[in-house]
C-alpha cells in the first residue's frame, strides 16, 4: 500500500472484503482514534514517571555528594572552573549543567535534583530515536516509555545529582544513535555528514570527560560502524575523520587539561575493597542485574516478591523468574544474531559484563548506581522482544480463519498489546517496590513525613541547623562530612564548614582553619535517630564518613579543652549539639588524641 493508493480501496482492504459497507469516515476514525489513545498513553506514562520522580525529590533530604555538585555549580558561576568533581580525578561535566540551571531558576535544592532527571528525560527521547531506527516507531515509543518508568532504583537515580552519571549516559546515546545512522549512510548531504561526524566525535570526548564508563556505549558503537563501512567498502573521508577527532578533543579538553600537567591520574584507576574481576561478576549477576530488571530491592537487595522473608521457598521463586528472563532475553538476542539485526544491542549486552568487571568500583551494588548503563539496553531488548512475538502470532492468525479479523483491524490492535503490557509490567515492578522501599513510605518518626507531605526543599534540619548558628553568629564549623558540605549549601553561602579528614575542596577547609574560633557540630546523642532520618545518614560527626570509623564525640572535645584550660560554648542546634571554642584549635592534633587519622 503506497501513498497514493486509492482511498476507497483503503478502506474495503480494511474491511476485509470488496465492496463491504465501511466508509472511508469510519476507517480514518479508527486510525485517528488509534493515535489518540496511543498519545494518551504516552502522556500517562510521562507525567507518572514525572510525578514519582517529583515524589522523590520533594521527601528525600540532599546529602553532602550532592551538595558537592551544587556547591561547584555555584562555584562556576562565580567564574571558576573545575575538571572533576572535587576530590578525584574522574567524574565532570554534570556541575555545569546544574550551573545552567541554577543560573535559570535560582540556586535551590530542587533544581539541583530537576537537573538528572532532565538529563534523565533526554536519555529517553535518545532511546526512542535509537528504538524507532533499530526496530521501528512502536518499539521506540514503548522502550522510551518503559525506561521512563521502570525499574524503580533507576527512577529514584534520576533524583539524585552525582556530577556526572547522567550526562555520560546522553553522551553514550547520542554516540549510538550518530553511529547508527552514519552506518547507515545518513544523511546524504555532504555536510550533513560531516556534522553528524562531528556530533559523533564530540559525544565520545565530552562523555569520556565526564566518566570512563562511556566505554559501555562507544566501542559497540565503533565496532558497529567500523564493520558497517567495511561492508560497504565505503571509506571514511579525511576531513569527517580529523573533524571527528578535533570535536572528540574539544569534548575530552577538561579531561587533557587536567592531566597532561600531572602525570594522568585518571589512568590511575582506585579500587575498592576487592577488585576481583570473578568477585564483580558475580556481583552483577547476584545484585545488579536482577536491579536492572526490577527484580530486586535496591539496599536491602531482598528479592521484590517477600523482601522481607527469609524463606528458601521465596527466594528460590525468585531465582527462577530471574533465570527465566535470562533466558527469554538470551534466545531473542541469539535470534538477532542470528539475523544479523540490531547487532549493536547483542554486542553491548555481550560486552557490558566485561567493563563492569573491570571497572575497580564496581563491587558496590547497593545503590545500582554502576548499573544505569544496562537500563536503556534492558528495555529496548524487552519490548523488541515482545513486539516480535505480537508479530509471529500475527502472521499465525493470518494463515488461520481469522484473516478477516486481522484484516479489520484488530490484528494492529493485537500486535500492540504486548507492547503495553510490558510498558504495564515495568511499572507495576516499579509501583511495588515503591511500597517498600523509601523515600516513599513515611519516615519511622511521626511529625516527619505522611503519605502526602511534600517540600520544594526536603532538608529542614539542615536549614534549621544554618539559621541557628547565623543567629548564633557562626560562620565557620567543623563537621563530618555528611553534615558539612550540606551545610554550606543550605546556607547559601552565609556558613563554611569542613571536615578536618574527608574533605573534597581544601579552600573551605582553609577558611575555616583561618577563622578566630570555629564551632564544632555534632550529633546530639538524645536526638541521633532523628538526625540520621532527618539527613538520611548515621555517620554525621567529625573525623568519620562510613560506618565502623572513628568519630569525635562532643564530651570528647569538651574534655581535651578542659584539660588544655581552653574556654568554651556547648549549645543545642536543632538536632545537633554546638560546642565553640574561646581560641581556634588544631583539629588534627584533637582528632589524633583520640585516634582518628586521615
Amino acid at each position: 500500500m503506497t501513498d497514493t493508493a486509492d482511498p476507497t480501496a483503503i478502506a474495503e482492504e480494511v474491511a476485509g472484503h470488496r465492496g463491504g459497507h465501511v466508509r472511508l469516515g469510519r476507517v480514518s476514525g479508527r486510525l485517528s482514534g488509534g493515535r489518540a489513545l496511543v498519545a494518551v498513553l504516552v502522556l500517562f506514562a510521562v507525567a507518572l514517571g514525572l510525578l514519582l520522580r517529583l515524589w522523590v525529590l520533594g521527601r528525600q533530604p540532599v546529602g553532602s555528594d550532592e551538595a558537592v555538585v551544587g556547591l561547584m555549580a555555584r562555584e562556576i558561576l562565580h567564574g571558576h572552573f573545575f575538571a572533576f568533581y572535587w576530590g578525584q580525578s574522574y567524574g565532570g561535566g554534570e556541575p555545569y549543567v546544574v550551573a545552567a540551571a541554577f543560573g535559570l531558576f535560582g540556586q535551590s535544592t530542587l533544581a539541583l535534583g530537576l537537573t538528572p532527571v532532565l538529563l534523565d528525560a533526554v536519555a529517553a527521547l535518545l532511546l526512542w530515536r535509537i528504538g524507532r531506527r533499530l526496530f521501528g516507531p512502536a518499539v521506540g515509543v514503548a522502550a522510551a516509555a518503559l525506561f521512563w518508568l521502570w525499574p524503580e532504583v533507576y527512577v529514584w537515580q534520576s533524583t539524585i545529582e552525582y556530577g556526572f552519571r547522567f550526562l555520560t549516559l546522553d553522551c553514550g546515546l547520542v554516540c549510538l544513535l550518530a553511529s547508527l545512522r552514519l552506518a547507515d549512510g545518513e544523511p546524504e548531504s555532504a555536510r550533513g555528514r560531516l556534522a553528524l561526524w562531528v556530533l559523533l566525535g564530540a559525544s565520545v570526548g565530552l562523555g569520556w570527560w565526564c566518566s570512563p564508563e562511556i566505554a559501555y556505549y562507544a566501542i559497540p558503537s565503533g565496532v558497529l560502524l567500523a564493520w558497517r563501512l567495511a561492508r560497504r567498502r565505503a571509506s571514511v573521508r579525511p576531513v569527517h575523520a580529523v573533524a571527528a577527532i578535533l570535536a572528540a578533543a574539544l569534548g575530552a579538553l577538561p579531561w587533557l587539561w587536567h592531566n597532561v600537567a600531572s602525570g594522568y591520574p585518571s589512568l590511575r584507576a582506585t579500587g575498592g575493597p576487592d577488585t576481583a574481576f570473578g568477585l564483580h561478576i558475580r556481583v552483577l549477576d547476584t545484585y545488579v542485574l536482577p536491579m536492572v530488571l526490577g527484580l530486586r530491592l535496591r539496599v536491602s537487595g531482598g528479592w521484590l516478591l517477600a523482601p522481607g522473608s527469609s524463606s528458601g521457598r521465596v527466594t528460590a521463586l525468585g531465582e527462577v523468574l530471574y533465570a527465566c528472563v535470562l533466558l527469554v532475553a538470551a534466545l531473542w538476542l541469539v535470534r538477532l544474531a542470528t539475523k544479523r539485526r540490531a547487532l549493536v544491542v547483542v554486542g553491548f549486552v555481550v560486552l557490558f559484563p566485561v567493563f563492569y568487571a573491570y571497572l575497580p568500583e564496581t563491587w558496590f551494588w547497593q545503590d545500582g548506581r554502576y548499573g544505569v548503563y544496562m537500563a536503556p539496553v534492558a528495555a529496548l531488548v524487552a519490548v523488541s522482544a515482545a513486539d516480535a512475538g505480537a508479530r509471529w502470532t500475527t502472521r499465525v492468525l493470518r494463515r488461520s480463519r481469522s484473516r478477516e479479523l486481522e484484516r479489520s483491524g484488530a490484528g494492529t490492535l493485537r500486535r500492540a498489546l504486548p507492547l503495553i503490557a510490558v510498558v504495564v509490567a515495568g511499572l507495576a515492578l516499579t509501583i511495588t517496590a515503591t511500597t517498600q522501599l523509601a523515600p516513599y513510605r513515611p519516615q519511622v518518626f511521626p511529625g516527619r513525613t505522611g503519605w502526602f507531605t511534600w517540600r520544594s526543599d526536603p532538608d529542614g534540619a539542615v536549614l534549621r541547623v544554618a539559621h541557628e548558628l547565623e543567629a548564633l553568629g557562626v560562620r565557620d564549623a567543623y563537621a563530618g562530612y555528611w553534615l558539612a558540605y550540606a551545610l554550606d549549601f543550605e546556607s547559601g553561602g552565609k556558613l563554611t564548614a569542613s571536615d578536618a579528614i574527608y574533605v573534597r575542596y581544601k579552600p573551605y577547609l582553609r577558611e575555616v582553619e583561618s577563622s578566630a574560633h570555629p564551632a564544632w557540630i555534632f550529633k546530639n546523642p538524645l536526638l541521633r535517630g532523628q538526625a540520621a532520618a532527618a539527613l538520611g545518614n548515621s555517620v554525621l560527626d567529625p573525623g568519620c564518613a562510613a560506618k565502623g570509623q572513628l568519630c569525635l564525640l562532643a564530651p570528647e572535645l569538651e574534655s581535651w579543652l578542659a584539660r588544655h584550660g581552653i574556654g568554651y560554648r556547648a549549645l543545642d542546634v536543632g538536632d545537633f549539639v554546638l560546642v565553640e571554642p574561646r581560641t581556634s584549635v588544631d583539629p588534627l592534633r584533637v582528632l589524633g588524641a583520640y585516634g582518628i587519622k586521615g
